[in-house]
C-alpha cells in the first residue's frame, strides 16, 4: 500500500495503526512520509515498530514540520529511537498531541523526548503512560510542562516516578490552568 502512495504528496492525515509493520514496511512508509510535507496527523500506534522501525519513520519525517498529532503508542521503540523521535519533535513546533504510551522509553528516552519538546509550546495532550520512566526524568519532563500552558491532558501512569518524581512534575504544572486530566496511577507513589 505504501509503495502505491509514494507519488501522492498532499496527504494531511496518515494512519497505518495496528498493522504489525515490519522493518521493511517502515522503509516504505518513511518514503511516503518524506514526500508529504503538509502532513498534520500521523497515526502509527500498535505496530511493534521497535527501535529500528521507529528510526526509519523518524528519518522519513525529517522534512515534515506541520505535525499537530503524532501517535507512536505501543511500538516498543525504546530509548534507542528516542533521539530520532526527539529530532522530529524539535521542528514540529505546532505539535498539540503526542502519544508515546507503551514504548519502554525509560528515563533516558523520556529525557531525550523532553529535550525534543523544548520549543513546543502548544501541547494540549501528552501521553507517556507505561514507559518505565523513573524519577530521574522528572526534572526534564517538568521543565517541558511548565511552558505548555495549553496542556489539558497528561498521562504518566504505569511508570516508576515514585513520590519524588511526581512532586517534581506537579511543580512543573503549577501555572497550567487548563489541565483537566492527569494520571499518575501505578507509579509507586507512597507519600
Amino acid at each position: 500500500i505504501a509503495k502505491g502512495l509514494e507519488n501522492i504528496s498532499n496527504l494531511t492525515v496518515i494512519s497505518f495503526s495496528n498493522n504489525n509493520i515490519s522493518e521493511e514496511a517502515a522503509d516504505d512508509i518513511a518514503a511516503v512520509l518524506s514526500h508529504n510535507n503538509k502532513l498534520q496527523k500521523l497515526y502509527l500506534y500498535g505496530n511493534n515498530l521497535q527501535a529500528a522501525g521507529a528510526i526509519k519513520i523518524a528519518k522519513g519525517l525529517e522534512n515534515v514540520s506541520n505535525l499537530t498529532l503524532i501517535d507512536l503508542s505501543n511500538n516498543n521503540i525504546s530509548e534507542e529511537a528516542a533521539d530520532d523521535i526527539a529530532a522530529v519533535l524539535s521542528h514540529n513546533i505546532k505539535l498539540q498531541e503526542l502519544y508515546l504510551r507503551g514504548n519502554n522509553l525509560q528515563a533516558a528516552g523520556a529525557i531525550k523526548i523532553a529535550k525534543g519538546l523544548e520549543n513546543v509550546s502548544n501541547l494540549t495532550m501528552l501521553d507517556l503512560d507505561d514507559n518505565n520512566i523513573s524519577e530521574e526524568a522528572a526534572d526534564d519532563i517538568a521543565a517541558v510542562l511548565s511552558h505548555n500552558n495549553k496542556l489539558q491532558e497528561l498521562y504518566l501512569g504505569g511508570n516508576n516516578l515514585q513520590a519524588a518524581g511526581a512532586i517534581k512534575i506537579a511543580k512543573g504544572l503549577e501555572n497550567i490552568s487548563n489541565l483537566t486530566v492527569i494520571s499518575f496511577s501505578n507509579n509507586n507513589i507512597s507519600e
